[in-house]
């Protein structure tokens, strides 16, 4: 019975450093964001880090395990504010600025989920009918960001884009283990318990690969600015 306590007790304590890492890496992204307007990758991440912050306060709300309609909610802003950062690439690589466009676009990514959360919810899944569709939404986000980002280089040539883009790949992966023990454990292939044991482990990484991830955008607006000022220097 005191393995299941500290698994607890581990898991509440990341999700708390969790927490300070994402408004923490938020406000470095839209300070950077605010010195080098250029960069909208930033914005978009600290958008999408703040809605995460916005998701994981909803769930403080919760006042029990089996309130599951403010647990959808919140995982439905988080994967919205992903799909936000994706859209925000994909448009930028494909000189698409509108803002309008990726809202509703990442809107509709959300009600994909809910969809998905009602049909797990309706073939038995039960508490990991959310759980499931989240960390899979997100795993998969997460490597479209990647894609994006790496295609980027064709036309601009950052060097410090690929941290940024491992980082992502690296977020994509963790969150899609996630996803799969969760799936495996509800099919009964794996032992019940395997979800929980691997829980701290994934959550780690998807903490550690938040940071490496503004890390890289802010390496990214910053040569930016380098090559714009050298650029300037060559000029006069």
């Amino acid at each position: 019975m005191a393995v299941p306590a500290l698994l607890e007790l581990n898991v509440r304590t990341l999700y708390l450093i969790g927490g300070i890492v994402t408004v923490c890496s938020a406000g470095a992204a839209f300070l950077t964001w605010y010195l080098h307007r250029e960069a909208t990758a930033l914005r978009a991440w600290a958008a999408a880090l703040l809605l995460t912050s916005l998701g994981a306060l909803l769930l403080r709300f919760r006042t029990s395990d089996a309130d599951i309609a403010l647990a959808v909610v919140a995982d439905m802003v988080i994967v919205a504010g992903f799909a936000v950062m994706w859209l925000s690439l994909r448009y930028a690589n494909r000189s698409h600025p509108h803002l309008l466009r990726p809202l509703m676009v990442s809107l509709a990514v959300s009600l994909v989920f809910l969809a998905f959360f009602v049909a797990l919810r309706a073939l038995g899944a039960g508490l990991q009918a959310a759980s499931i569709p989240f960390s899979l939404f997100l795993g998969l986000i997460g490597m479209a960001c990647a894609r994006e980002i790496w295609q980027g280089r064709r036309t601009d040539g950052l060097q410090s884009r690929l941290p940024a883009t491992l980082a992502f790949v690296g977020l994509g992966i963790a969150r899609i283990v996630r996803a799969g023990v969760l799936g495996l454990e509800v099919l009964n292939v794996l032992p019940p318990g395997a979800a929980a044991a691997t829980h701290p482990y994934t959550l780690y990484a998807t903490i550690v690969f938040t940071v490496v991830v503004t890390y890289g955008l802010v390496m990214m607006a910053n040569e930016q600015a380098s090559r714009r000022e050298a650029m300037l220097f060559v000029e006069r």
